[in-house]
């Protein structure tokens, strides 16, 4: 992840807040530093777009947001919730 590219995206282009069942709003895991970790976005009706890996070949994924929020837990970072302008 381009993390200050990132950044500059969602300053520009999201608010604060958001909700797991509304399209729309970005999903960003957020380290102890504040760095963001890992992100990604709800589709609407309980489901959510991501990532797992920076590898070019793995594949994007669309999960439940209940089961995307538990597969990506990882020690010491923090979910926080930003929504789309």
């Amino acid at each position: 992840m381009l993390r200050e590219l990132f950044e500059d995206w969602l300053a520009e282009h999201t608010v604060k807040g958001g909700h797991d069942d509304e399209p729309g709003t970005v999903l960003v895991w957020r380290g102890a530093n504040g760095a963001a970790q890992h992100a990604a976005v709800t589709l609407g009706d309980g489901w959510a777009l991501h990532k797992p890996s920076q590898g070019w070949l793995s594949p994007t994924k669309v999960l439940a947001s209940q089961d995307l929020k538990h597969s990506a837990r990882a020690g010491g970072q923090r979910l926080h919730r930003r929504h789309l302008r």
